[in-house]
């Protein structure tokens, strides 16, 4: 039987969205069943390929907008960054589909202040999804715990635990498969037990079971014959050949593992790696046929050059900056849309104090978080909705010093300091001049730009000009801070020595 287009189309429009099953797999898969339109596309597949030919190499392009849930307080979000290494991760896992997800230009995220969606049993999942799903777009949602499950695919969206959703995971992949309607290798056992040193059954759950011989692999499982037979529902380790460690026996007491390369399998992250011909075969029909309004792009969009650094503005230099109002400017990159900034104690920028991504901007003001009086590192990674991939040319590091200019400092108000010459050559002496209304005693101490003490001298102040000489000899080359400070308070100069 040939499949018109017409034919096509009509019988599309009688074919729901994809709504699977659902049940609660800690650490697992919370979808099983079929979707309506993959038992049509079982029904007809030879002729849907034969239709369309098995030559289509095009690439299909995604957009996807990720919704990340967090408290009625606005806490607990999942980190941006770490939601575009995922989506990353599973373009590269798409890779043989020539399947590519890209984040909807000018709606790539979304933030939903919402415990009751963030922490979910199936009731909340579903009022998440009917009230913020968008259309003509993947709709992806990241939460605390969607009903207990590692993620799962229903009502036309995706839902995905925050701790499911590492770099290397395959929850987001495992997932996508479902929303372009593949099944569980192991459909049918989904919550079944079995003594797996004896012989399958001819039936689970009213579903054929999946001989070794191939002489049934288009009626069971998971309807393709390049899939193994799978009767593992729950999550599992595989060996060193990729296969599972657990053998079972087909209803011909045919003895198997079960193929741990598998995505839409339950093998652990480490063992998935693909998904099949077949599977992808059906994988990109539904995209362009049920999902056919995702398909906005026909070629790519510009990527981010490899080693395009991003280049910082402010704070660099040990700048000094307010610890609870601390603005950070860099120039923008070339196709770049996001960035993530990162603030951290060593150079290495950890431990971080601060992790945030920013769209459409080449600025971010941070007001909490920060250490004061601390030196600190940053930098910036650059992104597009397009280019998810981690820039791995090394960044430029900032370095700057947080201080606490609005605290009250009663030794500015007795004292007037500046230094001369300023900048001083090495060896010749600078002189810090200190005006004081009363005696008093003071430390005069120098720091370099990593934080460590170069020089330290007590001193008696008296009323009027005290002179106080700053040695350079031991210096090298930089900036450095020069330290004036008793119980009254602290003042900082700046003081740069030159060759």
């Amino acid at each position: 039987m040939r499949l018109t287009l017409p034919f096509l189309c009509l019988a599309l429009l009688l074919i729901s969205k994809p709504v699977y099953s659902q049940h609660t797999n800690p650490d697992g898969c919370g979808t099983d069943g079929i979707t309506p339109w993959f038992k049509w596309y079982v029904q007809h597949r030879d002729a849907l390929l034969a239709e369309r030919g098995g030559g289509d190499t095009t690439w299909l392009y995604v957009p996807t907008t990720v919704q990340i849930t967090g408290t009625d307080q606005g806490k607990e979000y999942f980190n941006t960054e770490l939601a575009i290494n995922a989506m990353d991760n599973m373009n590269r896992q798409f890779r043989d589909a020539r399947i590519r997800f890209y984040l909807q230009p000018g709606d790539p995220f979304r933030y939903l202040n919402n415990t009751y969606w963030h922490d979910h049993n199936w009731g909340g999942g579903a009022d998440l999804i009917e009230t913020n799903r968008l259309p003509d777009r993947l709709n992806a949602f990241v939460v605390k715990d969607p009903a207990g499950n590692c993620g799962y695919s229903w009502m036309d969206a995706i839902v995905l635990s925050k701790s499911c959703s590492g770099a290397y995971n395959s929850t987001w992949a495992h997932e996508a498969g479902h929303h372009l309607s593949l099944p569980h290798p192991f459909y049918g056992w989904e919550g079944e037990s079995w003594n797996f040193s004896e012989p399958a059954p001819n039936f689970v759950g009213g579903n054929q079971v999946e001989k070794m011989d191939g002489s049934n692999c288009y009626n069971s499982g998971d309807f393709f014959c390049d899939t193994r037979p799978d009767y593992l529902s729950d999550r599992w380790n595989c060996n060193q050949n990729g296969e599972s460690i657990v053998l079972q026996h087909d209803p011909n007491n045919v003895p198997f593992r079960s193929d741990a390369t598998l995505l839409m399998g339950y093998s652990l992250d480490a063992c998935a790696s693909r998904f099949t011909p077949e599977q992808i075969q059906a994988m990109r029909l539904n995209l362009q046929t049920q999902h056919a309004e995702y398909l906005q792009l026909s070629d790519p969009l510009q990527e981010i050059a490899e080693d395009e650094p991003v280049e910082l503005v402010s704070p660099i230099d040990t700048q000094f900056v307010q610890f609870d109002n601390a603005t950070f400017t860099w120039n923008p990159v070339p196709n770049a849309s996001l960035y993530t900034v990162e603030v951290g104690l060593f150079e290495s920028i950890l431990p971080k104090f601060v992790w945030q991504t920013v769209y459409n901007t080449t600025t971010l003001t941070v007001t909490n978080g920060l250490p004061n009086n601390k030196l600190l590192y940053w930098r910036v990674r650059p992104y597009s909705e397009w280019d998810l991939s981690k820039q791995l040319a090394p960044q430029q590091v900032g370095v700057f010093k947080t201080y606490n200019f609005a605290a009250t400092n009663d030794l500015e108000k007795v004292v007037l300091a500046s230094i001369s010459p300023n900048p001083v050559s090495i060896g010749a002496p600078a002189m810090l001049q200190v005006t004081a209304d009363d005696n008093m005693d003071a430390v005069v101490s120098v720091t370099d730009a990593s934080g460590r003490r170069c020089y330290f001298e007590n001193h008696l102040l008296h009323v009027g000009e005290n002179l106080l000489e700053i040695p350079t000899l031991n210096l090298n080359a930089g900036i450095y801070f020069v330290t004036l400070q008793n119980e009254l308070g602290t003042i900082i100069k700046r003081l740069a020595v030159t060759q």
